[in-house]
């Protein structure tokens, strides 16, 4: 039987899941383990730091050794992950449980974006890659509004540690049900004497792509700060900022995360209709940097007007898709993995900077006012962060040049 990707595509809609699950878990972690801002950033973007770490190492393990290997230990290790923090009774337990789940999921990652760049053509890989991505977002809508509707009947603990077992489960099918195509691994065994000499020669081309850094930037922009805010500080700030229930607060980023789902498949189709993929990055970038302006500086409330700053929002992330199939075409195929590994460490550096860095601010301006926790002005002065970053995403995005399909 030949590798088939659902295993792998369930594994990474659960790491959506638990990407996202902290913005929505965050009021009943802190008040069980008395947890500051500071210390739930620093949970929270645990995950993103060892995902980030881990990117260009998953990418050399994944080009080696394979996809299914590198799918099977990585779900293996996210599980692990899951565990730990599901049954953290202290914050080192939960930073130990974020870090192994930041590190599977860098493995699973890089093994399903290699196979989607082995197995699809250039004429339709922003499109699959769109799907994939819709798929994936799954993961992260189920982390917001249901879940905290879920928090009814649930402890947080019991709603982390059901996705770590859905998540073992999902690796064990992987394990059992596929198998590498034999043409695939006849190929691989013929070319094992020469794979890590030639590896290293491409990943050092991959360095010196100017390419390859833009897009690492224009990720950065629109989807790191995406992932930090939707992950962890919306629903603070829609709670302690306007006085919204968390049920309430968890729609609007359910919202945002639904749209950001269906524009990574828009966003996939349009560039592969236009044959252009620098016009959709482009726009996706000038959208994120407006969207932050204005939550950093305008007056606004929940509402019509709060709802369509969440939907840009998403809409802005979407464009992931492309940058992918952008990184596939600036590159040799036999480096796809290593290329698209580091720049989605764009992705999970900036959203590990944000996340911590939010929190950091926070507790610093909360002191400075005196008050009994944070205000509104208190995160729009934090919301100072994403924006900066927007910005370098919408400069590099204006360098960027569009490749021929390969």
């Amino acid at each position: 039987m030949e590798l088939t990707p659902q295993s792998l595509v369930s594994i990474f809609i659960s790491g959506f899941f638990f990407r996202f699950a902290p913005a929505t878990l965050s009021g009943s972690m802190q008040q069980e383990l008395s947890l500051t801002a500071t210390a739930l950033g620093i949970v929270a973007s645990m995950h993103f730091w060892v995902y980030t770490l881990m990117q260009v190492p998953a990418g050399i393990f994944t080009d080696s050794v394979g996809v299914r290997n590198s799918g099977i230990i990585g779900g293996a290790v996210t599980s692990i992950g899951a565990f730990c923090f599901g049954f953290a009774p202290n914050l080192v337990v939960l930073l130990v449980g974020s870090a192994l789940i930041g590190l599977g999921l860098s493995a699973v990652f890089v093994a399903l974006m290699t196979y989607n760049a082995t197995w699809f053509s250039s004429d339709r890989h922003s499109l699959v890659m769109g799907t994939t991505m819709l798929l994936a977002a799954l993961g992260s809508v189920i982390a917001q509004s249901p879940t905290a509707h879920l928090l009814n009947w649930f402890s947080w603990r019991e709603i982390v540690l059901f996705f770590g077992g859905l998540t073992f489960l999902a690796s064990t099918c992987l394990v059992v049900f596929c198998r590498d195509a034999p043409k695939r691994r006849q190929e691989h065994s013929t070319k094992s004497k020469a794979i890590v000499h030639q590896l290293l020669q491409g990943n050092r081309g991959v360095l010196r792509s100017s390419q390859v850094w833009l897009l690492f930037l224009c990720v950065a922009a629109t989807n790191g700060t995406l992932y930090a805010f939707l992950g962890l500080w919306a629903a603070p700030l829609l709670i302690d900022g306007f006085g919204l229930q968390p049920t309430q607060a968890a729609q609007y980023a359910t919202i945002a995360l639904i749209v950001y789902g269906v524009g990574s498949l828009f966003a996939g189709w349009a560039a592969d209709r236009i044959g252009a993929k620098k016009p959709v990055i482009v726009a996706a970038a000038l959208i994120s940097a407006t969207v932050w302006s204005v939550m950093a500086f305008a007056e606004w409330r929940p509402g019509w007007g709060a709802m369509v700053l969440f939907v840009l929002l998403g809409l802005s992330g979407g464009q992931v898709s492309v940058i992918f199939s952008a990184t596939k075409e600036a590159i040799a195929p036999q480096n796809v993995g290593f290329a698209t590994a580091l720049v989605n460490m764009g992705a999970f550096l900036a959203a590990a900077l944000v996340q911590s860095g939010f929190g950091i601010i926070l507790d610093i301006v909360s002191i400075a006012e005196k008050g009994t926790g944070p205000s509104l002005q208190s995160y729009q002065f934090a919301l100072i962060l994403p924006l900066i970053i927007s910005g370098l995403g919408v400069i590099a995005s204006l360098f960027l040049r569009d490749q021929p399909h390969k």
